[in-house]
């Protein structure tokens, strides 16, 4: 008999076992070969630097949110006491008028201007931290500028305040409302004879907050959109809010000006 010279029915059985294998591993195996010889074992500190650049990355961009951030604040800072001098000096000027015939009256003007300048100052520094306010806290600046202009103005000023509780309690930038309330007594009210009134509204309703300024005084003029206070306002909203806040002036019906600013509420 012919010796046979084939292959046995175990050595197909093993044949077709280990193709099947190659089949499922593909070129595995020598993909796996050639990443060791290649550099395989460098993985690990390639991984690693790739997570350190992703944190260099990350620290870059907050150190560049944090220099803009910073310098929006200094802005803010410069704004806000552009305010003041011209406040103090009229004030001190008033009562220099008046402390001889009326020391009385100068008197209680000082006392207002002291009031005044406690609720002041403290806000100025926090504003400076970034501490957000609340809108009653900038109530209370604005209503103590009030009573002391009441003073000056000889008590022909009337103030009225429409502050639910929870507009009150909002948050609100700093100095944003001041300016307005500014604006009424000096393009308003002073230049008007006889009693005046100026009114401030809140109202909080579908995730908004309006703030309204009226005045009875005698309107809208040529000077009013050029003011130094108008400026500083609209600055303020689109550094704090973009363009998701609104500052509107308009005439009243049968004289005087409404301003209000629009914010939405809980984002300053």
């Amino acid at each position: 008999m012919v010796p046979y010279h084939g292959m046995s029915m175990a050595g197909h059985a093993v044949r077709s076992f280990t193709e099947k294998i190659g089949d499922v591993l593909g070129d595995a195996p020598t993909l796996i070969a050639l990443f060791l010889v290649s550099g395989g074992y460098d993985l690990p500190a390639y991984l690693s630097e790739q997570r350190r650049l992703l944190e260099d990355k990350r620290r870059r961009e907050v150190l560049t949110l944090r220099t803009e951030k910073t310098a929006a604040d200094m802005h803010l800072a410069v704004l806000q006491a552009q305010i003041e001098p011209h406040f103090l000096f009229n004030t001190l000027a008033s009562v220099r008028s008046i402390i001889l015939t009326e020391p009385e009256r100068a008197v209680a003007t000082v006392d207002a201007l002291s009031d005044y300048l406690r609720s002041t100052l403290p806000r100025l520094r926090n504003a400076a931290t970034m501490e957000m306010p609340t809108l009653g806290a900038q109530i209370d600046i604005c209503k103590n500028y009030l009573e002391l202009m009441k003073i000056r103005m000889g008590g022909r000023l009337r103030i009225q305040l429409d502050v639910p509780g929870e507009a009150a309690a909002a948050t609100f930038p700093p100095l944003l409302l001041l300016p307005l309330v500014e604006n009424a007594i000096k393009h308003g009210i002073e230049p008007k004879a006889g009693p005046a009134m100026v009114r401030i509204r809140a109202m909080l309703t579908d995730g908004t907050l309006t703030v309204t300024v009226e005045d009875d005084g005698l309107g809208l003029r040529g000077d009013m959109g050029s003011g130094l206070g108008l400026a500083n306002v609209q600055a303020q909203l689109r550094n704090y809010f973009g363009e998701s806040a609104f500052l509107n002036v308009a005439t009243v019906t049968g004289g005087g000006v409404c301003s209000s600013i629009t914010i939405p509420a809980g984002a300053a």
